[in-house]
């Protein structure tokens, strides 16, 4: 989709978006906060990683930082250690420290990237507080500017790494829901906190919008990756509820759980109700969803403490008026309303079972209802372009010295 044109103002400030892989199918939410950000104005690369799955959308410019050959790695860095010699040698004395809890590449891997920062002037902002955010706050030491970093869950609760050591070296902090900006602030302490802030990973509502009418059947979509946090398996155990008898399941998603939950349909007799369609490119999450009589998302908190924020399908199957069953876990209370389908008990199969059918027997103007409502809903506070609007005042905001506190981000309705 071609970006719209920048709004009349002052210019917006170039961006470097870091991430671990890019395109991939399960971050699309980078690229699409990536072309919001282009819209307003703002130049913007990604710098990835590595590169990630080519079904994933890749139309804004990338650089790779494992990519780059050993004379250009060299020739850089001796670049860098003539510029900043004592920061380099404080960046080696740290390394020791960070390498408690993660790798930690050597300097001459990040060299390119910090001499292309250097001379673009551009705001390192970090998606994932994992090697993303080590690369940048390394690099704004080095460099003696600020960067500012996106958290989401599985960096937060799974695998935080020098986690309050980044918070508080962020010159700003975002995250997608309530629920995780609490923790977050609560890891960076007093002094600190003031710096986070809730920007909600948005969808676009012109690319998620239904072509055509409610399906008025008992299909059941449920889209993410094969893993214990999206509670797939409690939904497979609901599916042989006699509530949901004669309905049907589409799974979307790859992972390390396909062969046990394929083996849990054949044990709870529902094999020749559920599709495993395997893990589709963004396109194909929006034709599965327009067969969807609604959407579930039963996420729960793993066993090892990893868990969701607040899922962006759950939020693209809203935006496309279809009814969602989420559970009352994580992030996911804060978006849904009883007006958009069910919010139903974590973990609790009974209870997942008894939300789907209540959506799956109601009338089609009931539905209709929910879908309109769950809409509206991600309108009014679920919109990349006006999520990406707050993000860029908040960019704006950081200064170029010292640690800044942007101020506080224009409130949105958050009724429910």
């Amino acid at each position: 989709m071609p970006h719209a044109p920048a709004p009349p103002g002052p210019p917006r400030r170039a961006l470097e978006v870091w991430c671990d892989r890019y395109p991939a199918l399960s971050e699309t939410f980078v690229a699409g906060e990536a072309r919001a950000l282009a819209a307003l104005g703002h130049p913007v690369r990604i710098g990835a990683g590595a590169r990630g799955d080519d079904r994933g959308a890749a139309d804004v410019p990338a650089s790779y930082v494992w990519e780059a050959d050993l004379r250009e790695r060299l020739t850089a860095l001796l670049l860098v250690v003539a510029r900043h010699p004592w920061r380099c040698l404080a960046d080696l004395r740290d390394r020791r420290r960070w390498r408690r809890e993660e790798d930690v590449p050597p300097l001459r891997a990040l060299a390119p990237g910090i001499l292309r920062v250097a001379r673009s002037g551009a705001l390192v902002h970090a998606h994932f507080a994992t090697a993303p955010a080590l690369r940048a706050l390394r690099t704004a030491r080095i460099l003696g500017t600020p960067w500012t970093l996106t958290a989401h869950a599985y960096d937060i609760y799974r695998a935080p790494a020098n986690l309050p050591e980044k918070l508080r070296s962020a010159a700003l902090t975002t995250s997608g829901c309530a629920y995780t900006v609490a923790d977050l602030k609560a890891v960076a302490g007093p002094g600190h906190a003031e710096r986070i802030h809730e920007i909600v990973m948005g969808v676009d509502v012109d690319d998620f919008t239904r072509r055509g009418p409610g399906p008025a059947g008992r299909h059941i979509v449920a889209v993410g990756r094969l893993v214990e946090k999206k509670g797939f398996a409690h939904l497979i155990h609901a599916l042989a509820d006699p509530a949901l008898a004669g309905a049907t399941l589409t799974l979307v998603g790859d992972g390390p759980l396909a062969a046990a939950l394929r083996d849990q349909t054949g044990r709870l007799g529902v094999a020749d109700r559920v599709t495993f369609a395997g893990a589709v490119a963004p396109d194909g999450v929006r034709a599965v969803l327009e067969t969807a009589d609604v959407l579930a998302m039963p996420c729960v908190v793993a066993a090892d403490g990893d868990r969701d924020s607040m899922p962006v399908v759950v939020k693209e199957a809203m935006a496309m008026s279809v009814p969602v069953v989420v559970s009352d876990a994580v992030g996911l209370p804060e978006l849904v309303t009883g007006a958009c389908g069910r919010v139903v008990v974590a973990g609790d199969d009974s209870s997942l079972a008894r939300g789907l059918a209540d959506v799956l027997d109601a009338d089609p103007t009931a539905r209709a209802a929910m879908g309109a409502a769950g809409r509206a809903r991600v309108l009014a506070i679920a919109d990349v372009h006006s999520e990406t609007a707050r993000l860029s005042d908040l960019l704006q905001a950081v200064g170029g010295a010292g640690v800044p506190r942007p101020p506080e981000a224009a409130p949105r309705p958050r009724t429910v």
